[in-house]
């Protein structure tokens, strides 16, 4: 096999790996906290991020909420369990205003970790990276049958 080929099929091989790693590590994180215990807590402030990167620009939603688990006042900031960015200002406004200052919300908290908290139990990104991995995998399987089945000399 050739260096360079050698050299993509690591390199797509440990990224598929990472992928379907943080897909694995996201889904069993979302199905753990379906049986997270919940309370109330009380938004103390929200915002709009603007997120620059060198091509494009992204907006997120910055969230500030309170709330108490067994007897201790915790903060939290994580909407759900992977972070949204958004193509338009106007669609992360509309998230920003589900949740206006001062209103109540339930809290999601990791019993075992308080202050480990969502608003959402969701993680839609843990099927894109969990399909992104399987696939990258997949392709540098095809490639070494077929480097092992057409060897050049």
């Amino acid at each position: 096999m050739r260096t360079e080929m050698a050299i993509g099929m690591t390199a797509g091989g440990l990224t598929g790996a990472g992928l379907l790693a943080a897909g694995v590590y996201q889904r069993s994180r979302l199905a753990a906290s379906q049986s997270w215990p919940q309370t109330t807590g009380t938004i103390t402030a929200g915002s709009v991020a603007t997120e620059y990167s060198n091509d494009s620009t992204g907006y997120s939603v910055a969230l500030t909420y309170e709330y108490a688990a067994n007897g201790v006042t915790y903060t939290g900031k994580r909407i759900g369990f992977s972070r949204r960015t958004y193509a338009r200002r106007s669609r992360a406004q509309a998230a920003l205003d589900r949740y206006p200052v001062n209103s109540s919300v339930i809290v999601y908290f990791n019993p075992e970790k308080p202050a480990d908290a969502v608003l959402m139990r969701e993680s839609p990104d843990s099927i894109v990276l969990t399909v992104g991995g399987i696939v990258l995998l997949g392709i540098v399987v095809a490639g070494l049958v077929w480097e092992f089945l057409n060897p050049t000399v």
